[in-house]
């Protein structure tokens, strides 16, 4: 009979995995990359940690587990500054979970965590808004920023989301993912005009992508879509809020 309950090394890697991607910007030591400096790829880990509970586990609950840490861990560029032996060896946790999730249903069932992970951390950023304001450039009060990064970080992960249960039986799952609250920024509206453009609604992904393309004009993805689905460039003089 399979226990649930995470064992030490599993909890002692889960806890190095959150410092190492708190030391990313954080000068803990004396080294330029804290990162490097520790020798420690957070892909490998992650990839190790999560292939241990799925198998000590089961499936369901290595889905309930690693859900809720991919939008904590994940990182688009990496968690290294861009040199060195650990920076060649990073790997996307995106592309980790697409490794073990080959099944459809695999990708059904985590999609469901994942949608709870994220209703957990618009509760998280609600609790956040609603404090204090201590520190920061942006403050606890505006959580725009913080879901823009975090909408760029998952990416490459909500691009595989979209590929993988367009036209399951869970395509509900993406519309709550492309209107979730906890995501935010230019990288939400391009998810949005992707998932029109697959359900063949063409006008509303060319205007979504214009969008995205006001706000960040040189993003070569956004690009890359205006012209693939016929889009014109928008006007440089019009503005668009932000999420």
């Amino acid at each position: 009979m399979r226990t649930e309950d995470p064992g030490p090394a599993e909890e002692s890697l889960a806890l190095i995995i959150d410092l190492a991607c708190e030391m990313k910007d954080s000068q803990y030591f004396r080294s330029e990359d804290p990162v490097e400096a520790a020798r420690f790829a957070v892909s490998d880990a992650a990839a190790l940690l999560w292939e241990s509970v799925r198998d000590r586990h089961g499936f369901d609950a290595f889905a309930r587990r690693a859900a809720p840490q991919l939008p904590r861990w994940e990182s688009r560029y990496g968690w290294t500054r861009g040199w060195g032996q650990v920076h060649e060896k990073e790997t996307s946790l995106a592309s980790v979970l697409a490794r073990m999730l080959a099944a459809p249903d695999a990708w059904i069932t985590f999609s469901a965590h994942y949608l709870a992970a994220l209703d957990q951390v618009t509760r998280a950023d609600a609790a956040m808004a609603a404090s204090p304001r201590i520190y920061g450039s942006w403050g606890y009060g505006d959580m725009g920023y913080p879901r823009r990064e975090r909408t760029s970080n998952l990416a490459e992960w909500h691009g595989l989301l979209l590929d993988r249960l367009a036209g399951s039986e869970a395509e509900d799952h993406l519309d709550r993912l492309v209107s979730h609250p906890s995501l935010g920024g230019p990288e939400r509206t391009y998810l949005q005009a992707r998932l029109a453009r697959q359900r063949g609604d063409r006008d509303a992904a060319r205007k979504l992508i214009q969008d995205c393309l006001r706000e960040l004009p040189g993003h070569e993805d956004f690009a890359s879509f205006a012209t693939e689905i016929g889009a014109n460039p928008p006007h440089p003089s019009t503005g668009s809020g932000r999420a």
